[in-house]
């Protein structure tokens, strides 16, 4: 069986006025917000589903392209006004990056304990490797030193690798977050057009 060919030369998103368009389409404005979440819509949470292609949308495009999103309503609810369905998601992804920045600063908290452990660690297992200079020469004295030496240095990996290298990928989702939160976002009733 044949390979799907992808036409690269058809482009994913539509541009209008210089900007790339994600077209969110929906048939009733109520489809945005995720309907077990009993708040007022400004302070609703976005439909999971619409959440996931904002953002793979956004992680799609350059990041330094002029972006739109445009909610196309097939069927526009009059108690659902355009501003505040710009309002709930620029709300949804505001609030999104609060958490965020939370989770960022509880990650580094964690990771400055798992550090103090780690040097502990890391000093207990020296202090013993030290101690074996006590026990007679041989092979057995050189293991166990050997041994010592490096389960200290492997305490100390996890707490090296969460202040390190753990929290960038956070650190990255939030500057998308920020991204999409400052994005000029229609409201536009019926279908895209091309």
């Amino acid at each position: 069986m044949g390979r799907a060919i992808i036409d690269e030369a058809v482009p994913r998103y539509r541009i209008e006025g210089g900007k790339t368009c994600i077209d969110v389409r929906l048939k009733t404005a109520h489809q945005l917000f995720d309907t077990r979440d009993p708040a007022p819509f400004r302070e609703r949470d976005l439909e999971e589903a619409a959440v996931e292609y904002i953002v793979g949308a956004f992680e799609d495009l350059n990041p330094k392209a002029e972006v739109k999103i445009v909610l196309w309503i097939a069927e526009p609810s009059p108690e659902l006004e355009a501003e505040t369905l710009k309002e709930a998601v620029r709300a949804y992804f505001a609030y999104e990056i609060v958490r965020l920045q939370r989770r960022i600063r509880q990650h580094l908290k964690t990771g400055q304990v798992a550090l103090g452990m780690g040097l502990a660690m890391l000093a207990a297992f020296l202090t013993l490797a030290e101690l074996t200079r006590l026990l007679p020469e041989g092979t057995v004295r050189q293991i166990l030193r050997e041994g010592l030496v490096i389960i200290g240095w492997v305490a100390m990996w996890r707490p090296v690798d969460v202040l390190l290298y753990d929290w960038w990928p956070l650190v990255r989702h939030r500057r998308l977050l920020r991204r999409i939160a400052t994005t000029e976002i229609a409201v536009e009733q019926g279908k895209p057009t091309a």
